[in-house]
């Protein structure tokens, strides 16, 4: 596995990862604190058909922490483009995102239309989108299963004033949350051990401090190919931020799975490498 860090035409470091043979697919994870190293561990079935970019936003691993004014969601996408400008990309031929990562990447795709192909979401944030009302539903869902119960005292905890190690422990303990079967928050060792989550970085993108950006109004300026992958029982992006989504980009493919939470990789694996594969060959 290649790990390159390079310096941006604004002067700034980035770092990505390189691994897998085949066609170019640029990978954008959420930049709130985890890395890339989840999705490093459990998009391995991709490398078989593609070579996998494993981008590092700043102030992720060794890319440079910014001034807190550049860190919303709407500037990172431009570490996209940092990126896409390194490898001598005229296009950038598949770029997939998760979760936060996705937010990135659809307002990659709406910032440079030109520059990529096609764009794959996977249960992403429609950043400003009002989803309040579809996550109290699911989190009311989630509390009939006595296996929920612990894991959602963790997240309704007072957080704001923890260590990153404390904040790491509150992620750990509300992992299983995410999926739709609980013991299936053990199938990333790298997310279930995690030990250090960046609650600067938290707060700036998904906090108190952060700076929001409207993409609905701006969706129908998305010209790359695209297919999203929602999940029914995902409390944190629920499927109706994909239908929202896709209104607003009318020639997308939206598939929503059954009795699956937010990391559809995970418990769904068959079908989702599959229909990550089948739209992009």
């Amino acid at each position: 596995m290649a790990d390159v860090v390079f310096k941006t035409t604004a002067g700034s470091t980035l770092q990505y990862f390189k691994r897998g043979d085949g066609p170019l697919m640029i990978i954008s994870p959420p930049a709130w604190g985890l890395s890339s190293k989840y999705l490093q561990e459990t998009l391995t079935p991709l490398e078989q058909t593609f070579t996998l970019i494993y981008l590092e936003f700043r102030a992720n691993g060794k890319s440079t922490r910014p001034d807190p004014s550049e860190m919303s969601c709407w500037h990172l996408a431009d570490d996209i483009e940092y990126l896409r400008q390194e490898l001598g990309l005229e296009k950038i031929p598949h770029l997939l995102g998760h979760s936060g990562g996705g937010t990135i990447a659809l307002w990659y795709a709406i910032r440079y239309p030109e520059k990529v192909d096609r764009l794959i979401l996977l249960n992403h944030t429609l950043e400003g989108f009002n989803d309040g009302k579809s996550m109290k539903e699911a989190i009311v869902e989630k509390s009939k299963n006595p296996k929920m119960h612990a894991a959602l005292k963790a997240w309704t905890a007072s957080w704001e004033d923890l260590s990153d190690e404390g904040f790491a422990q509150v992620i750990r303990s509300f992992l299983p949350v995410y999926f739709y079967d609980p013991d299936a928050s053990t199938r990333s060792t790298e997310l279930s051990n995690i030990q250090s989550v960046s609650l600067w970085n938290y707060q700036l993108l998904h906090g108190s401090d952060r700076n929001v950006h409207y993409q609905e109004p701006e969706l129908g300026k998305v010209t790359a190919k695209t297919l999203m992958i929602f999940c029914q029982a995902d409390p944190v992006c629920t499927p109706t931020q994909g239908e929202a989504t896709h209104k607003g980009m009318p020639g997308s493919k939206l598939v929503i799975y059954e009795e699956c939470g937010h990391f559809p990789w995970m418990e769904m694996e068959e079908e989702t490498f599959r229909d990550i594969v089948e739209f992009c060959t």
